[in-house]
C-alpha cells in the first residue's frame, strides 16, 4: 500500500511535469511571434530594395509637412489648405514627427512609421484567426498577410491606411479576446485601443460603436456590469478623443468628432449644385462660364464622378472674381466647417446619390486583380459558410464580419472613388480565406480518401500542397494589380522626376517659395508651400498668381486641366513675369517650370536661376 509521503511526491512530480509542459508551450508561442515578426519585416525590407522608392505619394507630403510643422512649432498646419488642418487625425503626424528624430528626413520618417506598424499587421491577424478559428489558422492568416503584396507595398509608402488597418486590427483583436471576459478594466483598453486607432483616421468611430454594442448585448453578466463595461470603453476612447474634440470645437465653435464629414459635406453639396447647374445650362455657378470643351464634361462614371468632371474641378478649386478661394480645398477648414449647416434633407440626397452611382464602383473594386479574385473571394466565402457557427465563436465571427461592414457603409459618405478606401477589407476577407484553406484540405483528404486516391489522400498532399498551391496563388496573381495602383505608382521610381524637380528648385533660394502645381509632392520635397490651379479662366487665373504669391509653375504636359492650362502648355504663359526655365533639353519632358517674378518681389532680379540638370 503507498503511503502518504509516496502520493504527495508523485503530485510534485506530475505538478512539475505540468509547469515544464505549460513553460514549453508558452515559449514556443512567443518564438511563433517572433518568426512572424522577423519575416514580416524581412520581406518588407527586401521589397524595398527590390522594388525602391521615388517621390512621396500625395497624401504622404501633407501627413510629412503636418509632421514637420507640428516639430518646428508651427501647428497643426499642412501643405494642401490654408490654415489649421481638421481633416486628418493628428496621431500620424505625431508619429512621423517622432519618428524624423531617427531618420533626419520627414518622408522617410513617414515610410519608417508604415514600416513598423505594417510588419507588425500579422500579428493581430493571428491573433483574430486563432481566437475564431484555431491556431493553425491563425498561422496561414499570419503568412498570407506577411506575404500579400498590397500590404508589402503598403509598408513602404507614406499612407495613412497601413498604420491604420494595424490598429483597428489590433482593437479587433481586443474585442474578440474579451467578449467572453468579466472585468470591466479590460474593456477599458479595447476603448483606449479604438482611440488610438481614432486618432489615426476618423474612420474607427463606427467599429468602436460596434464593440460597444457587443459589450452590451454579447458579454456575460447582469445589465449593470454590462453598462460599467460598455461605459468604461467609453471613458477611454473620449480622454483620447478629447484633444481633437476641443481643437475643433476652439476653431469653428462646434462639438464634432471628426472634421472630415462637415467637409465631405460641403463638398459633395457643391459638387451636386455644379453638376445641376451644368446640366441646365453648361454655366458654372456664379457666372463663371467653363472653356470649351470642357463644359460639357458632366461625368458620372462607373467607377464614380470623374475626376476629370467640371463639376469636381469646381468643387474642390474654384475662386470668385474677387480672385478669392470657394472650393472646399481653398479655403481653411475651420471657415468651411463653421459656416457648413447639415441637413437631413441634403445629407440623404448625398447618400443617394453617392449609392446610385457609386455601387458599381464599389463591385468593381472589391473584384479588383489587386485584391485577388477569383481565389480569394471564394476562399473567403468557404471560411464563412463552411464551418458551422457555435454559440462560443458565433458573437466574435459576427463581429469581425460587421467591422469591414461598417467601413464599407463609410465610403458612400463621397462622391468620388478611391482604391485605398478599400484596403481595410483585404485583412478582414485574409482571414477568412485561411480558413477555406483548410477546409479545402480537409474536403480534399477526405473526397480522395472516399474514392481511393491514396496519393492525393496522404496528409502531406491533401492538408499542405494543395491548399499551400491556392494560397500561392492568392499572393501571386494581384502583384501585378497592386503594383500599377495609383498611389503606389506614383511613388514608385518612376515619379523620381518629380522628385528631382522639387530638390532643384529647392537648392535655388535660401526661403519658403510657393509652387503653384496639380499635386503636392514636387512641393514637398522643394521644402516650398503649394497652390493649387485655380478652377477659372486665363485671365483670373494670371491675376491669382500674384494674390497667391506665386513664385514658381509647373506644368504636366499630360494634364488637361483646363484651357488656359493648356495654352499656357502649348503657347507659354501670356505674360512678360513668367520666365520659362529649361528644365530638360527634351521638348517632351513631362515637367514645364516657369518662374514668376511678382510686382513685390524685389528678389526676382536677383535670384541667379540656374537651368536644371536633368
Amino acid at each position: 500500500m503507498r503511503s502518504k509521503e509516496d502520493s504527495v511526491a508523485d503530485s510534485s512530480v506530475e505538478s512539475g511535469r505540468g509547469d515544464t509542459g505549460m513553460n514549453d508551450r508558452r515559449l514556443r508561442f512567443w518564438v511563433l511571434l517572433s518568426l512572424i515578426v522577423v519575416a514580416s519585416f524581412t520581406v518588407r525590407l527586401a521589397a524595398i530594395a527590390y522594388w525602391r522608392t521615388g517621390a512621396i505619394d500625395k497624401e504622404g507630403a501633407e501627413y510629412a509637412r503636418l509632421a514637420e510643422n507640428l516639430r518646428n512649432g508651427v501647428g497643426f498646419v499642412g501643405i494642401a489648405m490654408p490654415g489649421t488642418q481638421l481633416l486628418f487625425n493628428p496621431l500620424f503626424p505625431l508619429l512621423i514627427a517622432a519618428a524624423s528624430f531617427v531618420t533626419h528626413n520627414y518622408e522617410w520618417a513617414a515610410r519608417l512609421v508604415s514600416l513598423v506598424l505594417g510588419a507588425l499587421l500579422p500579428l493581430p491577424v493571428f491573433g483574430i484567426a486563432s481566437r475564431l478559428f484555431n491556431r493553425r489558422v491563425g498561422v496561414i492568416a499570419a503568412l498570407l498577410t506577411i506575404l500579400h503584396p498590397l500590404f508589402v507595398n503598403l509598408s513602404f509608402t507614406a499612407f495613412s491606411e497601413g498604420p491604420y488597418i494595424t490598429l483597428l486590427l489590433s482593437a479587433v483583436y481586443l474585442v474578440v479576446r474579451f467578449l467572453k471576459h468579466s472585468s470591466t478594466w479590460v474593456w477599458f483598453s479595447v476603448g483606449a485601443a479604438f482611440g488610438l486607432a481614432y486618432l489615426l483616421r476618423a474612420e474607427a468611430v463606427a467599429p468602436f460603436l460596434i464593440a460597444v454594442v457587443f459589450a452590451l448585448t454579447a458579454t456575460k453578466g447582469g445589465t449593470a456590469v454590462k453598462c460599467k463595461r460598455a461605459v468604461a470603453a467609453i471613458a477611454a476612447f473620449l480622454a483620447l478623443a478629447s484633444p481633437e474634440v476641443i481643437l475643433i470645437h476652439r476653431l469653428t465653435g462646434k462639438v464634432l468628432l471628426e472634421g472630415k464629414s462637415t467637409l465631405f459635406f460641403d463638398l459633395g453639396t457643391r459638387i451636386l449644385s455644379a453638376e445641376k447647374s451644368l446640366e441646365v445650362d453648361h454655366q458654372l455657378p456664379d457666372g463663371q462660364h467653363d472653356d470649351p470643351p470642357y463644359a460639357p464634361n458632366v461625368v458620372w462614371e462607373r467607377a464614380g464622378l470623374s475626376y476629370q468632371s467640371a463639376a469636381y474641378k469646381w468643387a474642390h478649386f474654384a475662386i470668385d472674381t474677387h480672385l478669392k478661394g470657394t472650393g472646399t480645398p481653398m479655403r481653411p477648414n475651420a471657415e468651411v466647417i463653421r459656416e457648413t449647416r447639415i441637413t437631413l434633407k441634403d445629407s440623404f440626397h448625398l447618400v443617394e446619390k453617392a449609392v446610385r452611382h457609386r455601387a458599381p464602383a464599389v463591385v468593381h473594386q472589391l473584384l479588383s486583380s489587386w485584391i485577388g479574385p477569383p481565389f480569394l473571394p471564394a476562399l473567403a466565402l468557404l471560411g464563412v459558410l463552411r464551418p458551422p457557427w457555435r454559440r462560443p465563436q458565433a458573437a466574435s465571427r459576427l463581429f469581425v464580419m460587421l467591422v469591414p461592414v461598417a467601413s464599407l457603409v463609410a465610403i458612400f459618405s463621397a462622391l468620388w472613388d478611391e482604391s485605398r478606401y478599400y484596403f481595410v477589407f483585404v485583412p478582414f476577407v485574409l482571414i477568412w480565406a485561411s480558413n477555406g484553406l483548410v477546409e479545402v484540405g480537409l474536403w480534399t483528404k477526405a473526397s480522395s480518401a472516399a474514392v481511393g486516391w491514396r496519393i492525393v489522400a496522404r496528409p502531406v498532399v491533401s492538408k499542405y500542397i494543395i491548399p499551400g498551391l491556392l494560397g500561392l496563388a492568392i499572393i501571386i496573381y494581384p502583384v501585378k494589380g497592386v503594383r500599377i495602383l495609383e498611389g503606389y505608382f506614383t511613388s514608385s521610381p518612376s515619379s523620381r522626376l518629380e522628385k528631382d524637380v522639387g530638390l532643384w528648385i529647392g537648392h535655388q533660394q535660401n526661403h519658403t517659395v510657393r509652387i503653384m502645381d496639380l499635386s503636392l509632392p514636387l512641393a514637398f520635397h522643394a521644402d516650398a508651400q503649394w497652390v493649387h490651379f485655380p478652377y477659372c479662366n486665363g485671365e483670373l487665373a494670371i491675376r491669382f498668381l500674384d494674390v497667391a504669391q506665386v513664385d514658381y509653375i509647373v506644368l504636366r504636359r499630360k494634364e488637361k486641366w483646363k484651357q488656359y492650362y493648356v495654352d499656357w502648355l502649348t503657347r507659354r504663359i501670356p505674360d512678360r513675369r513668367a520666365e520659362l526655365l529649361h528644365v530638360s533639353p527634351d521638348a517632351d519632358a513631362e515637367f514645364v517650370v516657369y518662374r514668376w517674378h511678382r510686382v513685390d518681389d524685389h528678389r526676382a532680379k536677383d535670384s541667379g536661376l540656374r537651368s536644371a540638370p536633368f
